[in-house]
């Protein structure tokens, strides 16, 4: 094994892999922005943030790596000092997953109306979102990384927070969905698409979280972890800029059905302004009528403006 395979290597594939999802979520903030979507300030704002967030943590970890593999390529004695730019990643870490729990969480509140539930879920990430912020600040305490042990006991307590909110978000996400299912196809298209979505952002959140949990405990004085903890923040943007920029794909399948039903033979036709939800919620009272009891209404769930369409009555 090579002098450097367990520092400078781990912090190069990090890189790289950060530098992929970076792209791909510049992607997804370019096509939010040049989508047309009627968000509240509040969600606008918080795709702000993120991508600053984003751009200064991809920053900070090219600085990383070029300190250790550049600047300082005569000087290997400096791989194990701490330097500025790690704790200020794991800050921006640390807001990232709480203003996307955050977000998840509302739109959880959105569906279900459990008050109790996401009351709970927004103390205990905003609590997790601290413990990550106090873990940075003590960083700053160490000289270099063989003293990293003293940040273990802290950062086990932030990741399995981490772990056990990402989860319980998609798991409740997907309960409270699964009974909007109907016998129409199209309805529940949409209603597997949001299931599919709550499952991968939560899965692979998660999958980072005890990733970088089980690296650093096993072996702390290496940066294998930066392997799962550099990415962490993109992984968490991609799971929100998904969520987002979804509503569009769905909104096209919704209007698909207006426009089938439109063609059907020995019927008539009438303009009006229906959102696509509204087709969801036709189907939802007919199924009403036939089992006598309502299902959880997705219009709570995916929010777009509605378009003008032709619906056949």
């Amino acid at each position: 094994m090579g002098a450097f395979d367990l520092t400078i290597g781990p912090e190069l594939v990090a890189s790289g892999l950060n530098l992929y999802l970076y792209g791909v979520v510049s992607f997804q903030y370019l096509a939010y922005k040049t989508t047309k979507f009627n968000d509240p300030i509040w969600v606008r704002a918080i795709v702000a943030i993120l991508f600053v967030i984003d751009t200064s943590q991809t920053i900070a970890e090219l600085y990383i790596v070029w300190f250790h593999a550049v600047e300082n390529f005569t000087n290997p004695s400096v791989i194990i000092k701490r330097i500025w730019a790690g704790p200020l990643i794991s800050v921006g870490t640390a807001v990232s997953s709480f203003l996307v729990q955050g977000f998840l969480i509302s739109r959880l509140w959105r569906l279900t109306r459990q008050h109790w539930l996401c009351t709970f879920l927004i103390f205990i990430a905003f609590g997790a979102a601290l413990v990550g912020i106090a873990n940075a600040v003590r960083t700053y305490t160490l000289t270099d990384i063989t003293q990293i042990a003293a940040l273990v006991p802290m950062a086990i307590v932030w990741l399995i927070i981490q772990v056990v909110i990402d989860i319980t978000i998609a798991a409740v996400l997907c309960r409270a969905l699964w009974p909007s299912k109907t016998g129409f196809t199209k309805t529940n298209t949409i209603v597997n698409r949001c299931i599919r979505a709550a499952i991968q952002s939560g899965l692979l959140c998660s999958l980072f979280a005890i990733g970088n949990l089980l690296v650093f405990v096993l072996r702390p004085r290496t940066y294998l972890y930066t392997i799962f903890k550099w990415p962490l923040g993109r992984i968490y943007s991609n799971a929100l800029l998904y969520t987002l920029l979804a509503r569009k794909v769905l909104a096209g399948i919704a209007q698909e059905t207006a426009d089938v039903r439109e063609s059907e033979p020995n019927s008539f036709a009438m303009t009006s302004q229906i959102s696509p939800i509204q087709v969801h919620k036709e189907t939802v009272t007919e199924s009403k009528a036939a089992n006598g009891h309502g299902k959880p209404s997705l219009d709570r769930y995916i929010v777009f403006p509605p378009p003008q369409s032709t619906v056949t009555l």
